[in-house]
């Protein structure tokens, strides 16, 4: 994390505010920033009609709402709805860093709503300043190209701000993001299997299969699958190889059944696909 100059606050307007682009978006990048304080500091911030992520990076900050007080620590993240009075109060005797990005229009809270995210403190992990420097250094263009890009910077925020599961559902967490990895590098041999991956992850088949249900509602072969296809649809649209030689490098024995499945869930053979492509463009 960069270095900042003690009770500074750095803030970021998108180009024209407050009037909203023209572009049509999901919601509207708005500002953009960084709070830095050393000691006991209060901002306060009227209510307004932006949604607003707050992020401690360092130290610890309480989140005042009016009714109710919340102390979001390093590593923790909140949010703030249109509506809502809130005030910073940054911790006494420390240095306290809080990173934070707005956004607004018609659309903005029910978009953000749609994550589900409980009120209060978030466990989010690791500040990604990358992204809020991203940002900031983003929101003086009004090019409709770069404002879908800045949508996708906010986007990508939100997601890694949902709450991150501590104890024995961390471990989980943990066991199952280490079988994606597994998938994600092992899918091209056509020797993996779901049976492989329970081998490799010291787990039974029917454990697996329980987690990959909890965690994407699908099974792990289905998973696989998927992840095959994916990457055979890449190969298609933009190589010149072989149907066979795409069915081998992503992991399918045999051509005939790589065109069965294939055509069982794109609708089409490979071929097909492929001379659909080409027509478009």
């Amino acid at each position: 994390m960069q270095e900042h100059t003690m009770n500074q606050n750095i803030t970021v307007m998108r180009l024209g505010f407050p009037e909203l682009p023209a572009a049509k978006l999901p919601f509207y990048p708005r500002s953009c920033g960084i709070n830095c304080f050393y000691g006991q500091r209060r901002e306060e911030q009227t209510p307004g009609t932006v949604v607003e992520l707050c992020w401690v990076a360092k130290g610890e900050c309480v989140f005042d709402f009016g009714e109710t007080r919340c102390t979001v620590k390093a590593d923790q993240a909140i949010y703030r709805l249109p509506g809502d009075h809130r005030a910073k109060l940054s911790a006494p005797d420390m240095e306290t860093v809080v990173y934070w990005a707005t956004f607004d229009g018609p659309g903005s809270t029910e978009f953000f709503l749609r994550y589900g995210y409980p009120r209060g403190a978030l466990n989010s992990g690791k500040c990604p300043v990358h992204l809020f420097d991203e940002i900031r250094s983003s929101l003086n263009s009004l090019l409709p190209s770069d404002l879908r890009r800045l949508v996708a910077l906010y986007t990508e925020l939100i997601g890694l701000m949902g709450e991150e599961e501590s104890g024995q559902q961390s471990r989980k967490g943990q066991l199952f993001r280490n079988a994606l990895a597994r998938i994600h590098s092992g899918y091209q041999n056509s020797e993996f299997d779901v049976n492989m991956l329970a081998e490799q992850l010291g787990l039974h088949r029917t454990t697996l299969d329980r987690m990959f249900r909890r965690e994407l509602g699908l099974p792990p072969n289905r998973y696989l699958t998927k992840m095959r296809l994916h990457h055979a649809l890449s190969l298609l649209a933009c190589t010149t190889l072989s149907i066979a030689e795409i069915a081998a490098r992503t992991g399918f024995v045999r051509c005939n059944y790589f065109g069965r499945v294939f055509r069982e869930n794109v609708g089409v053979t490979p071929l097909e696909y492929r001379r659909l492509r080409s027509r478009e463009n």
